[in-house]
């Protein structure tokens, strides 16, 4: 399954284009590889998710899209200049084009700061614009994300509930006039109701401002809703690409079955037989060829000795697994 390739990467100008994207991290015990030969694209206009269990790298990647930090090695595109080469002060004057909203609105957020100063904070650092034309660009974000400028700028974080603080994440990203905006987990952390709200929000600024988004989630039903495109993850490595509708329709990948299977109601139709077994694999010794073969019903003795590739198995869906059909 979790294999590598980049078959899955579209002909012509994608706005972002990640290609063998790898992040290590050493510790005592020996170099994690948190992701491995990741590779996907974004259209300008478009939404693509990054789905996978907790552990699988999707947030470590769409961080080190942004450099925070900087990926060990592969290669980063955006709007066709190389993100991975670019110096402190290029990669500073890019920031504003490329946004990201965090996962935990409230702590994200400077406690000791008023809303207007947190929204404005992008603005005052990259400098050009003056003190009038600040205020109005900041009472618009506000305004855009449904909080009143003239009530909420004065306040702190504190006094603020938490969908209230991620309206103000979403309006502090907004207000640089971003292109694309990586959305790690943006309603996790909220109640249910309230992540609908922020999910509209999202669709709404979305369309307003022109905005492309790389949505980070590992709640199925969300990136059914929002994402126009899916890539699935499977401990640092992609194994599955595609259409949303198709690749939740029909999945080819065990381990994307797997995942519609934690669906409640999703696995009611499918064989026991079907489902994945053993436990998730140490990060510190991945298996050998594909990475889930230790999980997967279906594994041959192919799948302990040959990483598997991308390839298309119908238009525009591409899986990485020896055994994959249309």
């Amino acid at each position: 399954m979790a294999g590598v390739g980049d078959a899955q990467l579209r002909d012509g100008a994608a706005l972002l284009r990640v290609t063998d994207l790898e992040v290590d991290y050493p510790t005592k015990e020996g170099v994690v590889r948190a992701v491995s030969g990741v590779s996907f694209d974004v259209l300008r206009g478009e939404t693509v998710g990054l789905v996978g269990e907790s552990g699988c790298g999707k947030s470590t990647t769409g961080r080190a899209i942004l450099r925070l930090p900087a990926p060990s090695r592969g290669s980063v595109h955006f709007d066709g200049v190389e993100v991975t080469a670019l110096s402190f002060e290029r990669m500073r004057e890019l920031r504003g084009r490329l946004q990201m909203i965090f996962q935990d609105p409230i702590s994200s957020l400077n406690p000791r700061r008023r809303v207007r100063d947190i929204v404005a904070e992008g603005l005052v650092i990259r400098g050009g614009g003056g003190r009038a034309e600040v205020a109005e660009r900041v009472a618009k974000a506000l305004d855009d994300v449904g909080l009143d400028p003239a009530t909420a700028g004065s306040r702190r974080p504190s006094e603020f509930s938490g969908g209230q603080c991620q309206r103000i994440c979403i309006a502090r990203v907004l207000v640089l006039e971003p292109e694309l905006i990586v959305c790690d987990e943006p309603v996790s952390a909220l109640d249910v109701s309230v992540q609908a709200q922020i999910l509209n929000l999202l669709a709404s600024v979305k369309a307003s401002y022109g905005l492309s988004l790389l949505f980070i989630s590992h709640d199925l039903s969300v990136v059914r809703h929002i994402c126009d495109r899916v890539v699935v993850m499977y401990l640092g490595r992609v194994c599955e690409v595609g259409p949303t509708e198709r690749v939740f329709q029909r999945p080819a990948h065990p381990y994307t079955r797997l995942l519609m299977e934690s669906v409640p109601g999703a696995a009611a139709d499918r064989p026991p037989g079907d489902r994945a077994k053993a436990e998730l694999p140490s990060v510190l010794a991945p298996p050998s060829g594909c990475y889930f073969r230790t999980r997967c019903p279906l594994a041959v003795d192919r799948c302990a000795t040959e990483t598997p590739v991308t390839r298309e198995v119908a238009p525009g869906q591409y899986v990485a697994c020896h055994l994959a059909e249309a």
